[in-house]
């Protein structure tokens, strides 16, 4: 075990020039490399020690044929679930695939049909509605209800549009953009309405468990609703959690039987039935050994969280943030500007020197919004919020 404190995530670390999605494709989508990346969902932190030791050991063995996925793998899987989210997941269910949106995709494509209604709540991270679309479906938006600075699921616009026909629905929890943490009630109140409808199969992301705030909790889905398991895939990320986006590996929970065959067999079709083998190493080495390291992480979240908050109050009165429950996304209130999204977004890059995510990206109700990843350090988060001053004073 290595010993960490709160300092390990004040390093400031180069990620130019190693593949980086987030740095090294600043000037393909900014246009400029100019500027503090807060667009990409990573985090500029690095992964746990043991996880990265465990990598080279495994590296230094030198043989990288082809994998398989080991009885361990599953049961670390299976045992992180239960104990950080009391859920009781059977190694049995778990399907693995290179990614969350690959998987959407996939099952897109096998329990749906072309023209088929795909229900999305947005403003909800932007693959929900590409994916769907790209597939010949039809998007149906039940838009979040904001109601000063909440958000909440519109259960009754809800229930109309799976009354009309819709044969799945995509359910984000934690939400991503907006960072609300479902509560129990609202989970049991979201499926009493999905109860009524038992041909929609209901594809649950759950890639931001683990990014949970005190007091809140998050539940997953079928722990509180059980009754849909027949219908309901599950999509999680070690990924996320741990910061190895790069190494490309989701975990699917699929308790039942029939669903789950229907999905490898659609998964194995195109050729995404194999794990990487790095992903596997990684993905044993931080559900064993990277708990200590998420908790000291969460901690420095929420002091990022407090840091933002503070100096919007004494710099950028004019800039709010819906108070997030989880996530490391900020949601940036900008309604009072008198600008557009657009134009706030490219005021920040040219003047500030920080890239940012347009809220209309996310779909309605994201104009007037803009999306800020926080999850870097403290001097950098910083840097990137002297530079939003400086273009919006």
């Amino acid at each position: 075990m290595f010993y960490l404190d709160k300092s390990f995530f004040d390093q400031v670390i180069d990620r130019r020039g190693t593949n980086s999605s987030k740095w090294d494709g600043l000037k393909n989508v900014y246009g400029t490399d100019d500027a503090i990346p807060m667009w990409v969902a990573d985090m500029d932190f690095r992964s746990p020690p043991e996880v990265v030791e465990a990598i080279k050991q495994r590296a230094q063995h030198g043989m990288f044929g082809y994998t398989a996925v080991d009885d361990e793998y599953y049961s670390e899987v299976a045992r992180w679930w239960q104990k950080r989210h009391g859920w009781d997941v059977q190694p049995n269910w778990i399907v693995t695939s290179p990614g969350t949106i690959s998987a959407l995709s996939v099952a897109v494509r096998t329990f749906t049909s072309a023209g088929d209604g795909i229900v999305i709540q947005p403003p909800v991270y932007p693959p929900f509605e590409r994916t769907t679309r790209l597939a010949g479906r039809q998007v149906l938006c039940n838009q979040l209800l904001l109601d000063n600075g909440h958000y909440s699921m519109d259960f009754k616009g809800l229930d109309k549009l799976l009354s009309q026909g819709a044969k799945m629905f995509i359910f984000c929890s934690p939400h991503n953009p907006v960072g609300r943490v479902w509560t129990r009630e609202e989970l049991e109140e979201l499926a009493n309405v999905l109860s009524k409808y038992e041909d929609v199969v209901i594809f649950d992301d759950e890639l931001w468990a683990d990014f949970v705030f005190p007091p809140h909790v998050h539940y997953p889905l079928l722990s509180v609703a059980p009754k849909l398991a027949k219908r309901t895939i599950t999509a999680t990320s070690v990924s996320k959690t741990f910061n190895l986006a790069g190494l490309e590996n989701t975990n699917l929970f699929i308790p039942d039987e029939q669903l789950r065959k229907a999905f490898e067999e659609a998964m194995f079709a195109l050729a995404l039935s194999k794990t990487n083998l790095f992903a596997i190493v990684a993905t044993k080495a931080a559900y064993k050994y990277g708990e200590p390291w998420l908790n000291i992480l969460l901690q420095y979240l929420e002091e990022n969280l407090q840091f933002i908050k503070t100096f919007l109050q004494q710099h950028l009165r004019t800039v709010g943030i819906v108070e997030p429950e989880g996530t490391y996304l900020a949601w940036m209130d900008i309604r009072q500007l008198g600008m557009s999204s657009a134009e706030v977004s490219q005021k920040l890059l040219h003047d500030g020197k920080v890239a940012v995510e347009e809220g209309t990206m996310f779909g309605p109700g994201g104009e007037g919004f803009l999306r800020a990843n926080y999850a870097m350090p403290r001097a950098l988060l910083k840097q990137a919020l002297e530079g939003m001053s400086k273009a919006l004073a």
